[in-house]
């Protein structure tokens, strides 16, 4: 009995590195489905964050205007970004042509953009909290369609 209990902890502290890079994974499918949904060609990079050449987690074009995102999923705000990765998205970007972009989602929640020039800096990096947040851009902003929105009251 207590020998079970000693091989299931160890397996399960394995298996949740695993289970963050599923979810990453994920996220970032779901948001090819929509920049295709929206008339952009995109496509996850492998090695994006482990490759010696900066690259984004998602390139999507549309054959006039070209795009990268760094791709995060939080439970909840705020969200902190290291200076090196902003560094490598915004020198990618600029090698590239592309308009750099912070792609966010949270649960149930739609998806919300910032550029980087709209986040917040911090001594060690970026933040994004409830009121950039609440600021951010949704995916009709981003690709330029327009979308009528309505008041609640």
């Amino acid at each position: 009995m207590s020998y079970r209990k000693t091989i299931a902890k160890p397996l399960s502290y394995l298996a949740k590195p695993w289970r963050v890079k599923k979810k990453g994974i994920r996220y970032e499918r779901e948001l090819i489905k929509l920049l295709w949904d929206s008339g952009f060609a995109a496509v996850r990079v492998a090695g994006s964050g482990v490759s010696i050449f900066p690259s984004p987690d998602i390139v999507a074009g549309d054959g006039k205007r070209f795009l990268a995102f760094e791709v995060k999923s939080r439970k909840g705000l705020p969200l902190y970004i290291s200076k090196e990765e902003v560094k490598q998205l915004i020198m990618f970007s600029n090698l590239f042509g592309a308009e750099a972009y912070i792609a966010l989602k949270l649960p149930n929640s739609p998806w919300r953009f910032f550029a980087i020039n709209s986040l917040r800096e911090t001594e060690k990096g970026f933040v994004v909290d409830e009121a950039a947040y609440a600021s951010g851009a949704d995916i009709y902003e981003v690709t330029g369609k327009s979308r009528q929105l309505r008041l609640e009251w």
